[in-house]
């Protein structure tokens, strides 16, 4: 049988014995290792080991599971097809009987010496929280909001409390004991432009977040609801590289229009995490790095890295850049105009057509992209179309931003949820990978990226900054 050289990267405890433990079991397992490298990581209890083996392709399929098998080892990813593929340790499943006499998960006790943290992310139909040990993953769960169940609240702020009984009702069934928690960190919202950085959440920020302008997104339910869970345990709650995080240069602000400025509004907590794990991957610091980062989801934000700082970035949520599977993206102005003037449409009606049902869904009547790969499969040349049109957008905003960069690109990153669709980033990978080698992170790294900010806090690795109230609404 064929034998193969891959990479293996791992992320492990700095714990006696762990580097011994998984070079025996790779060994053990007829591995060949032909390189190995240890790196330290921004968290000194866990270190970066990357290691080249050669094995058999059957036997290299399976081997993520068993080397997370290993209580030492956290994470572990390869390289298929392109595309790396991330695994992560989960704690041992225990289990007790409900009310109702059947099996059900649950939370095992806290170890002494590490820290338990709640993670929460809501989307504009989902509630997703996490929780870990230090490193190790405990909980993933991700709560579906049924649409017509959403639009029953007048507003994104009065589904606070339906969202955190979701969150709180799940870890009650999971047995977890609340006083065992040591932080709660949320997602940000629309607050004022700030730096990228850990933030505690404070009175301020949440006077923000509960104005008009910053509570039309529903990252904004991240920190309030955090702060009341936190805040009833009497626990630290924080917020880490909210949407808002501002480090654009001063010329990329100007429109033409004086009176309006481009805003810094993207998907800062996962480019930054993504970003920060290619730099690790690439043994070069993330602020010696320059990289053009692409989020496709519901919105698509393509950003431009340049030594720490992301200088530039489309504010998918105001319309610019490619479409989505729900948002426009950028519109011929007078058209628009004349449309808004038409009185055929109110302000709110314009507004939910750039930001809501635009792109895919006013297409195709989907915001779903496996939908629309069915449609293709089953010989839709129109819906074919649009999902290479919009490939080829995000293939534009990436041109755009490595003119930004000077044409001096370390890598090109795609990530999020619809970056597991080969399809779509094949299509842009064939119009972008002369610029940069293109590397693939499918789905998000956020709950990872919260985590980590909190955890830095409560090691003493770094000091949360504390927010000020803005002046105006930019």
């Amino acid at each position: 049988m064929d034998k193969a050289a891959e990479s293996v990267w791992m992320n492990v405890k700095n714990i006696p014995g762990a580097l011994d433990r998984v070079v025996v079991h790779i060994r053990h397992e007829g591995w060949n290792i032909k390189r190995l490298y240890v790196d330290e990581t921004e968290n000194p209890q866990v270190s970066r080991m990357e290691i080249t083996i050669e094995g058999t392709h059957t036997k290299l399929a399976g081997m993520m599971e068993q080397l997370l098998n290993l209580d030492c080892v956290l994470s572990v990813s390869i390289l298929r097809d392109g595309e790396t593929v991330t695994r992560e340790r989960k704690a041992e499943a225990q289990t007790a009987p409900d009310e109702n006499g059947e099996e059900r998960a649950v939370i095992p006790p806290k170890t002494d010496g590490t820290y338990r943290v709640l993670t929460l992310n809501p989307g504009s139909t989902s509630t997703k929280f996490a929780l870990y040990d230090d490193e190790t993953l405990m909980l993933l769960k991700i709560v579906r909001h049924d649409k017509e169940e959403l639009a029953a609240f007048g507003s994104v702020l009065d589904q606070k409390e339906f969202r955190k009984r979701c969150v709180i009702n799940d870890l009650a069934l999971a047995g977890l004991d609340m006083g065992t928690l040591d932080a709660v960190a949320g997602r940000g919202g629309l607050l004022k432009p700030i730096e990228s950085g850990t933030y505690r959440i404070n009175g301020a920020m949440l006077e923000d977040l509960r104005r008009a302008t910053a509570a039309i997104h529903a990252s904004a339910l991240g920190a309030v609801i955090a702060s009341e869970i936190a805040a009833e345990l009497q626990i630290p709650a924080f917020v880490v590289d909210p949407i808002v995080v501002d480090e654009m240069d001063r010329n990329a602000k100007l429109t033409g229009i004086p009176g309006i400025e481009r805003s810094s509004v993207f998907h800062a907590l996962n480019q930054k995490a993504v970003a920060r794990r290619l730099s690790l991957e690439l043994n070069k610091p993330y602020e010696n790095c320059r990289f053009v980062v692409a989020h496709l989801g519901g919105g698509i934000t393509v950003g431009a890295h340049r030594y720490g700082r992301v200088i530039d970035v489309n504010d998918a949520l105001s319309g610019e850049g490619p479409f989505t599977p729900e948002r426009s993206g950028g519109i011929p102005a007078v058209p628009l105009i004349r449309m808004c003037f038409s009185g055929e449409f109110s302000q709110e009606e314009m507004i939910d057509r750039v930001v809501k049902s635009g792109g895919l869904r006013a297409y195709l009547g989907t915001n779903d992209l496996r939908g629309v790969q069915k449609m293709i499969n089953d010989g839709d040349e129109f819906a074919a179309l649009v999902m290479d049109s919009m490939a080829y957008q995000v293939s534009k905003e990436i041109g755009a931003m490595a003119a930004v960069l000077e044409g001096k690109i370390d890598a090109i990153i795609l990530t999020g949820g619809l970056a597991h669709s080969s399809r779509f980033t094949g299509a842009i990978k064939q119009r972008v990978d002369t610029f940069a080698p293109v590397h693939v992170f499918p789905g998000e790294d956020e709950m990872l990226a919260l985590l980590d900010g909190a955890l830095r806090v409560l090691r003493g690795e770094i000091t949360p900054t504390e927010y000020e109230s803005r002046q105006s609404f930019v």
